[in-house]
């Protein structure tokens, strides 16, 4: 029977994922709570100084949606094969994509630039993301993101809903996100759980509070086209992308280790417009198996991870990998909030913040890490995995900005991936780009 004991606010923000897996899964589970006032003299105690943290049998792990995955997947709640997980971390990477848009208006400062954001993002991000749902809902037919009943991919959209505050009138013109979130809302053990948590703010409401801050079928017809990829013993895959390393460089990286020949189909600035309606969501990187398409660069290279064994062993060193994500996510976060940024003054404040605050915290937890795994030179047991691969290409973005001498292990690692016989011969031979 093992403990299980999540640390967070007295708030439901980033925490409330977790709890409400809990909930759906009618586990116990100690709910440790912080207020603002005492999380000075707390913060010391746990991984990384932030929370969430979940404590499994004494021993810690952070970053939020590492545990929340982690949780899921413990539960059952994660997808039976590993194209449902697919299809849920999909979900996932839009639900990530609608929380950031709602994180940039709740943390601007600028009355004037908060005012802008809030038109942007009830006329385009909203509804965008909001469609993206209301199409994978339409693809599944059965009321729920993937199969057909309450799992992982729901309670994650409801989450973000419950919680974000978008306009009624909004919502209402996405029918099928609307009776999904119903869904979720009248499942028993869900219900019982709403009834009884603290009446507590959400995080959207606490600027001050940063937690470790992207053809409709029959249900028959769903599953003869999930057979038919299981049916094949040798897959097809083509990666669509533009021709750039960008977002798709950690799914390229991937089919080098393992080998794995794929069509390696890019498009330019000019060949895209022509490309997007034949895309799931409108957007790329987009991964075909077997003439399925998938979207969201996370869910491809997750996928594509534990399809090739690269995701580590057993449930533990999953939720590991996913913790070392979670920070290269931030990372990325913070990246593309200077780079869109237009004002130039604010573009260089943005990079400058990166420079000599957001990436040397996020580097020294990747070589806190590193030393808790002890002397093997990988961040998940004794062998590379897609974290080893996400932190070597994500340097290679910011290379220009982290002197990496300061983060010794972390430079074993990225060397360690460098070198590696497949990894070194696509880097030779993959097509220059200038990012």
């Amino acid at each position: 029977m093992p403990q299980y004991k999540l640390v967070y606010y007295d708030f439901r923000g980033r925490g409330e994922l977790s709890r409400l897996l809990f909930a759906l899964a009618g586990q116990e589970y100690e709910d440790v709570r912080i207020t603002k006032e005492d999380w000075p003299a707390e913060k010391d105690k746990y991984l990384f100084s932030r929370i969430p943290v979940l404590e499994l049998d004494g021993k810690q792990y952070g970053q939020s949606m590492a545990i929340a995955n982690f949780l899921a997947r413990r539960f059952g709640f994660h997808g039976s094969t590993d194209v449902e997980v697919l299809e849920v971390e999909q979900v996932l990477g839009i639900v990530g994509d609608l929380r950031e848009s709602l994180v940039r208006f709740f943390t601007e400062k600028d009355e004037a630039r908060k005012a802008k954001i809030l038109k942007e993002n009830n006329e385009t991000n909203m509804p965008l993301f909001l469609g993206f749902l209301e199409t994978v809902l339409k693809n599944n037919n059965t009321g729920y993101y993937v199969g057909d009943k309450v799992g992982y991919a729901d309670v994650a959209a409801f989450d973000l809903l419950d919680a974000a505050g978008i306009e009624q009138s909004l919502v209402e013109r996405f029918p099928l996100v609307k009776a999904n979130a119903e869904k979720v809302k009248a499942n028993e053990k869900i219900a019982q759980w709403l009834a009884k948590r603290p009446q507590t703010p959400i995080f959207y409401q606490l600027n001050e509070h940063k937690s470790d801050v992207h053809l409709s079928q029959s249900p028959a017809r769903f599953q003869r086209r999930k057979d038919a990829i299981y049916s094949s013993n040798m897959p097809t895959y083509k990666l669509r992308y533009f021709n750039a390393r960008g977002f798709g460089e950690v799914s390229r990286l991937l089919f080098a280790l393992a080998g794995q020949e794929y069509e390696d189909v890019r498009f330019t600035q000019e060949t895209w417009p022509a490309e997007k309606p034949n895309t799931p969501l409108g957007q790329m990187p987009v991964l075909d198996v077997d003439g399925q398409s998938f979207g969201q660069s996370s869910a491809i290279s997750r996928f594509l991870a534990r399809r090739f064994n690269f995701y580590g062993q057993g449930d533990i060193q999953a939720l590991q990998v996913d913790q070392v994500l979670g920070i290269i996510q931030d990372i990325i976060n913070g990246m593309i909030k200077a780079y869109y940024e237009k004002d130039e003054e604010r573009k260089a404040q943005f990079m400058k913040e990166n420079k000599e605050e957001k990436l040397p915290l996020y580097f020294g937890m990747l070589e806190k890490l590193l030393e808790r795994n002890g002397s093997t030179g990988f961040f998940v047991g004794n062998s590379i995995t897609l974290a080893d691969v996400s932190v070597f290409d994500i340097y290679d973005k910011v290379k220009s900005m982290v002197d990496l001498d300061k983060f010794p292990l972390v430079k074993k690692s990225v060397d360690k991936v460098a070198s590696n016989p497949k990894i070194k011969t696509w880097i030779e031979k993959r097509p220059q780009t200038e990012n």
